[in-house]
């Protein structure tokens, strides 16, 4: 899991500057409690885009991150404690939180069942029966996983801070159905088109279904279950399966 973050965490924040439609989801969230005393924990906070407006409202936040580099970053850059270094699949704060967190896909970071029940132990032991847990992972598609795994689409554009230049990302997919995860690899192409940077990294592919069972292994409920960051209700054109899980 810890391969994810060769990226430079500046560049992590400079080719994800357009993922912003979750903000105010997890903002209308956090409103439902009405309790600036909200105790928050999310796991995998990786530069703080998530933590910050949630800092800034005043809540009492807690983020955990993997990586010591991100972690430094994220202190750094919000100016804020809040955010520590940690393992998603091992982990004791020693207390328990109102509401726990995993947005943007990093759930999908757990490559294997072990690795998955790794973490739900972790998370049950920081859960109260009034405690909420949330899951933002996509909804695979086959035109996702089933491409020509031999060609490259380009699925990003962004101007990188580090090299300041324009940066288009192509992206090429192997998927292994055996395993249920996605290889990945992103080649990075300055404005001269000239390949400067590969990343490689695994996904798992999890299919709503699959993630049913799961919460049923772990004895953990599914009380909602969203298919867009509008709360609209989980159908077979969603993009997204956003959980709402309880003890």
């Amino acid at each position: 899991m810890i391969q994810y973050y060769i990226i430079n965490p500046q560049t992590y924040d400079d080719q994800f500057w357009w993922k912003k439609d979750d903000i105010q989801f997890w903002q209308n969230i956090v409103n439902l409690y009405h309790s600036k005393n909200l105790e928050i924990l999310e796991l995998a906070a990786g530069t703080g885009r998530l933590a910050h407006p949630l800092i800034l409202s005043g809540f009492n936040y807690t983020g955990l991150e993997i990586s010591n580099k991100y972690t430094e970053y994220a202190v750094q850059k919000l100016s804020t404690n809040k955010i520590v270094q940690g393992d998603m699949r091992s982990f004791n704060f020693g207390k328990t939180f109102e509401m726990i967190f995993i947005g943007f896909n990093s759930f999908l970071h757990l490559l294997n069942y072990n690795d998955i029940k790794k973490c739900f132990h972790c998370i049950k032991k920081h859960m109260t029966s009034n405690t909420k847990l949330y899951i933002d992972i996509f909804v695979p598609k086959e035109s996702f996983l089933y491409r020509n795994t031999n060609s490259f689409e380009e699925v990003l554009e962004f101007y990188d801070n580090e090299i300041e230049d324009n940066v288009v990302v192509k992206e090429r997919l192997r998927y292994v159905d055996l395993q249920q995860v996605v290889n990945v690899l992103w080649k990075y192409y300055n404005s001269s088109g000239k390949c400067i940077r590969e990343f490689k990294f695994k996904m798992k592919i999890i299919y709503p279904d699959t993630f049913h069972r799961l919460a049923e292994d772990f004895n953990l409920t599914i009380q909602e279950c969203w298919g867009s960051y509008d709360m609209e209700p989980f159908n077979e054109n969603s993009s997204q399966q956003i959980y709402q899980i309880t003890l």
